[in-house]
């Protein structure tokens, strides 16, 4: 055989060979490119921070049924980021009190005397109405209902959950 004949019957398919070869190796450096690739795995809490976070914007809060979702990050409630300060929520009918890094207490704002819920002050674990100087504490136990006409008592405590800056408040 001549060399242009061996040529014109062997490259054609040594180019073949070698093209394809390429390519599976192209593929299998991409697949294995795509294994050693890290997965960021997003925790379910975190999701649904981001989408709350979101669904708030600029309202500050969000009422899902029973649960309040609350920014601390948003100006209303900014307060609350520092320990020993509190926010009268009017809108959601609650004080909100921040007792240290991870303890957030919602308490019933409605005034167990007369119901009032827009004058409260809050000093030694108490608050106090300014209507007629009846203050009611923060602890567990010996709850004063809302407009009840009780003088003392505990006022009423909903369950509370943080998570960064965002306290979920359920009123179940």
């Amino acid at each position: 055989m001549k060399r242009k004949e061996f040529f014109g019957k062997t490259c054609p398919a040594v180019l073949l060979t070698v093209l394809a070869s390429s390519e599976f190796l192209s593929a299998c450096k991409n697949s294995v490119a795509e294994e050693m690739t890290p997965q960021v795995v997003i925790p379910q809490e975190e999701k649904d921070y981001l989408a709350r976070k979101k669904a708030i914007g600029t309202k500050g809060y969000l009422q899902e049924q029973s649960t309040v979702y609350v920014d601390l990050a948003h100006a209303s409630y900014s307060q609350l980021l520092s320990i020993g300060n509190y926010v009268n929520d009017q809108v959601n009918g609650v004080l909100l009190l921040r007792k240290d890094e991870t303890t957030l207490l919602a308490l019933d704002n409605c005034c167990p005397h007369l119901g009032s819920r827009d004058r409260w002050s809050y000093g030694a674990n108490k608050f106090t109405c300014a209507n007629h100087g009846n203050s009611y504490g923060i602890g567990t136990g010996q709850v004063a209902n809302c407009n009840s006409n009780s003088v003392f008592g505990n006022l009423k405590a909903y369950k509370t959950a943080l998570y960064k800056d965002l306290l979920t408040i359920s009123f179940a």
